[in-house]
């Protein structure tokens, strides 16, 4: 009898299990469209739409947030209008603004009803780059209390928009159809300005002549390469602390036969902050320039910084 009765009760708890990843899994989502904020996306059901008001550091934007709870998981999003907005602003530097203001404002009602100790624990964490497909984007993992999910955003010019799939433990969750179903018409931002490559210059391809030692050579020409004397490391910044930021910027760039580093091109960056003190460390290199045939010469370099935690 007593066998008997827990077979029943694995039977029901299979059937509940299979009847929620059938709801789940197999659930049909639906397309939600704002015309006004220029977005499509897909979300399980209807979303509940509020607007509210959003303010952070540079950024002072209106707000509409769409708000899907299906199940364990929980799909938003935030199309925000920032009134502040300047396109003279670099896209790294508001890209990094725009992590501030999720963290500090958009997610803070959220860290406000968890007790003290899971505040303690709540973190938003910078996962990567996202191709810029159309729009220039980040995502970050986070965690406020019992919740766990991911988060991207996308800037437009004064257009933010703000990407959240979360789950508690244990729970179901479709990231997979949430994020990739992202689409806008909004019109893409002014890029980056970043140094031009020291090697594509015009006086770099122009200047080819190996006689001609104000020009800028390779490793390989010289015949004494360039000998670095002091080289500081780069500052890790708080705000990079906040996000545990952890990776490595690397730079590619001239030491002048002046006794400069110049020249700058960006081959792989970190945010906040973290490119612009790598690049502060290499303007502080001593070093004793190249020789090309007894002449001191400026020759390429790549420079690598590492950052991490610990």
């Amino acid at each position: 009898m007593r066998n008997a009765i827990r077979l029943i009760m694995l039977i029901c708890l299979f059937a509940a299990v299979c009847e929620r990843t059938r709801g789940q899994g197999d659930h049909p989502w639906i397309e939600v469209a704002s015309a006004d904020d220029l977005f499509r996306i897909s979300m399980p059901i209807k979303p509940v739409e509020t607007t509210q008001t959003a303010r952070y550091g540079p950024i002072g934007a209106s707000s509409k947030l769409f708000d899907s709870t299906f199940g364990d998981a929980r799909y938003a999003v935030w199309s925000l209008n920032d009134a502040r907005y300047s396109s003279a602003q670099d896209v790294d530097e508001y890209l990094d603004a725009c992590a501030d203001l999720i963290w500090e404002d958009l997610l803070k009602p959220a860290r406000d009803q968890v007790s003290d100790k899971d505040r303690a624990w709540s973190r938003m964490n910078y996962v990567g780059e996202l191709p810029a497909n159309p729009l220039p984007g980040r995502e970050y993992s986070f965690t406020v209390g019992t919740l766990t999910g991911a988060i991207e955003f996308f800037v437009a010019r004064s257009r933010i928009y703000v990407l959240l799939a979360a789950h508690v433990p244990g729970g179901e969750w479709s990231p997979g159809k949430f994020f990739p179903s992202f689409t806008s018409s909004a019109t893409l931002p002014m890029p980056a300005q970043l140094d031009a490559d020291p090697r594509s210059s015009s006086t770099a391809q122009a200047n080819t002549d190996p006689n001609d030692y104000n020009r800028v050579f390779s490793g390989r020409e010289v015949t004494q390469k360039v000998r670095v004397l002091e080289k500081p490391e780069p500052t890790y910044t708080e705000s990079a602390r906040k996000y545990a930021i952890q990776g490595t910027v690397i730079l590619r760039c001239v030491f002048s036969k002046d006794g400069d580093v110049t020249n700058f091109h960006i081959v792989r960056k970190l945010p906040h902050g973290l490119t612009q003190q790598s690049i502060k460390a290499a303007r502080a290199i001593r070093f004793t320039p190249a020789m090309k045939d007894g002449q001191p010469v400026s020759m390429f370099m790549e420079l690598q910084y590492n950052f991490n935690l610990f």
